[in-house]
């Protein structure tokens, strides 16, 4: 994974809530895990301490997003489709969320950034899906378990990533 300055980690302030609704840069090669070439939403199922015992960094377990959603060949994927839900997320168009392409990565600024990064206070997190959303996910969840679909939703966490020597940032593991 790429190598991340302590300096980059988003703060316990900024935490995602499992449900949250952030732009990512998600790997497009997972075998180097670089962060991808632009921001695209994200859906979070889980956030966990990075370090034992814990400090101020975390590793979020998110969903790839895209706008292709594949109509009828991706059927266990979820998508939010409704210009009202879309407008109340602030997804800027209907987006499939690929259940299949599920990885822990840092909660750092190389991989998750604000849409708009000048503005005061910004995060990089959108919005969390309302309870009726939340419930629709977890039937889809749910459906996949029992057809035996949720490989990369039960991933081990990564291990900590190791300080580098002499530079004072730590370097994310491939795992």
């Amino acid at each position: 994974m790429s190598s991340v300055g302590v300096e980059d980690w988003w703060g316990p302030g900024t935490i995602p809530a499992p449900a949250s609704i952030v732009w990512c840069r998600f790997p497009h090669d997972l075998t180097t895990r670089q962060p991808g070439p632009k921001s695209r939403p994200g859906l979070v199922f889980k956030v966990r301490y990075v370090d034992d015992p814990p400090a101020n960094r975390f590793y979020v377990l998110v969903a790839y997003g895209t706008s292709k959603l594949k109509s009828g060949r991706r059927p266990h994927d979820f998508v939010v489709a409704n210009t009202t839900m879309m407008d109340m997320l602030r997804l800027p168009q209907n987006t499939r969320f690929d259940l299949d392409n599920i990885l822990w990565l840092p909660w750092a600024k190389p991989f998750f950034q604000p849409r708009d990064p000048g503005v005061t206070f910004s995060t990089p997190i959108m919005s969390v899906l309302p309870a009726e959303m939340q419930r629709v996910l977890g039937w889809a969840m749910q459906r996949r378990e029992v057809a035996g679909l949720n490989g990369a939703y039960h991933e081990p966490l990564p291990p900590p990533p190791a300080p580098l020597e002499g530079g004072g940032t730590v370097r994310s593991d491939q795992g």
